[in-house]
């Protein structure tokens, strides 16, 4: 029962912060931001659905050293 558990935590939790994990991976210029936004206004439907839909969609890629 407690491995179940935590598994369900796991994939709730990358779920849950799949707009920062897409935002990191296409490296992003405000990926802290989207992290900060989703960790506040991730649990509202609406502010997970923009979140995911700007990290997806924008163009602003962080300029490499």
């Amino acid at each position: 029962m407690d491995f179940v558990f935590l598994i369900f935590v796991i994939i709730f939790l990358f779920v849950y912060f799949l707009p920062f994990f897409i935002a990191e991976i296409r490296n992003i210029k405000n990926s802290t931001a989207v992290m900060w936004l989703n960790f506040f206004l991730g649990w509202t439907f609406l502010g997970y659905l923009l979140l995911l839909f700007y990290a997806s969609l924008t163009s602003d890629i962080k300029k490499k050293k």
